[in-house]
């Protein structure tokens, strides 16, 4: 009883962290179970639906399903019937041209689809970054028509029943405090610029050389790792003295749920601010679900 009680204090916990952080038959819900190797975009892809429709309809934090879990999938197409609506359910990949100051993160936000995913659309694995003027494929908008012209694609208006697509701009979300840090304390990275952050994400970034090893500042058992919505790929590291450890904007995650990380190990590599285009990442720690200062958290 007691084990019971302290599992749902430490969910209830990390659950305040995450808060931190932030017609017919034809289209009745349906019920998916999840299969091995399944992800939000296979599975809105099979059901002619959107990735954040399931995200909402499930309550879903980031991307993060397993094998087994049961999805409501709302307002799911069938196979067969879509095959005779395309232009309504039907969801085709374009080209995208790269630009100065884009990245893998920023952009599959900004197609509302995981950083894995669009990796798998362009086969690679995302470590040879991106280049100015390179083609990737993105996930089309469901009933857009495109054509190419060149590398780039010109996308001619959707019939008159589809709803036309908004890409929202990238936009600057941290509050900063123009309070700044020491960097000769142990960082996640080496000498970082340290800026602090207020308002509804609290913390530090850490300015960081591109590509750098970001290391744990503080001993524990990893309790999420992988992309969450909002803060690209991230790390959460609970300590034995019950402290949280969320290291976000990573450019890669080198852990996995469940591990146990040894002080300076390292958990991943610096990202790129998708605002900024600079290389740096956040740190925000928290005691009893409250956010406290980082510079003040316990290291080793």
């Amino acid at each position: 009883m007691k084990s019971l009680l302290s599992k749902k204090i430490r969910n209830s916990i990390f659950s305040c962290c995450f808060a931190v952080l932030g017609c017919g038959m034809l289209f009745a819900d349906t019920t998916h179970v999840v299969q091995k190797g399944d992800t939000l975009y296979s599975i809105s892809k099979k059901y002619n639906t959107t990735i954040q429709s399931i995200i909402d309809a499930n309550k879903i934090n980031g991307n993060d399903i397993k094998a087994g879990q049961k999805l409501i999938i709302p307002g799911a197409v069938s196979s067969s019937t879509a095959a005779s609506t395309p232009a309504v359910s039907a969801s085709k990949n374009e080209s995208y041209t790269v630009k100065k100051g884009d990245t893998w993160y920023g952009i599959a936000r900004t197609y509302s689809v995981s950083v894995k995913d669009l990796y798998a659309l362009n086969g690679t694995d995302g470590s040879q970054g991106l280049k100015i003027g390179q083609v990737i494929k993105v996930p089309g908008a469901a009933g857009s028509n495109s054509k190419s012209t060149g590398s780039s694609t010109v996308k001619t208006p959707a019939k008159p029943a589809v709803t036309p697509v908004s890409v929202p701009a990238i936009v600057d979300t941290h509050s900063y405090s123009g309070k700044k840090g020491d960097p000769n304390l142990v960082w996640p990275v080496e000498k970082p610029e340290v800026a602090y952050l207020n308002g509804k994400v609290s913390g530090v970034t850490l300015r960081s050389k591109k590509d750098e090893a970001v290391n744990s500042i503080k001993a524990g058992t990893v309790m999420f790792s992988g992309t969450y919505r909002g803060f690209g790929n991230v790390v959460f590291i609970q300590s034995k003295t019950g402290h949280i450890y969320a290291y976000t904007g990573l450019g890669k995650v080198l852990v996995s749920k469940g591990e146990y990380i040894d002080y300076k190990t390292q958990i991943g590599t610096a990202g790129i601010d998708s605002y900024s285009s600079k290389p740096q990442i956040s740190l925000m720690v928290f005691q009893n679900g409250l956010p406290i200062d980082p510079a003040k958290a316990p290291r080793g």
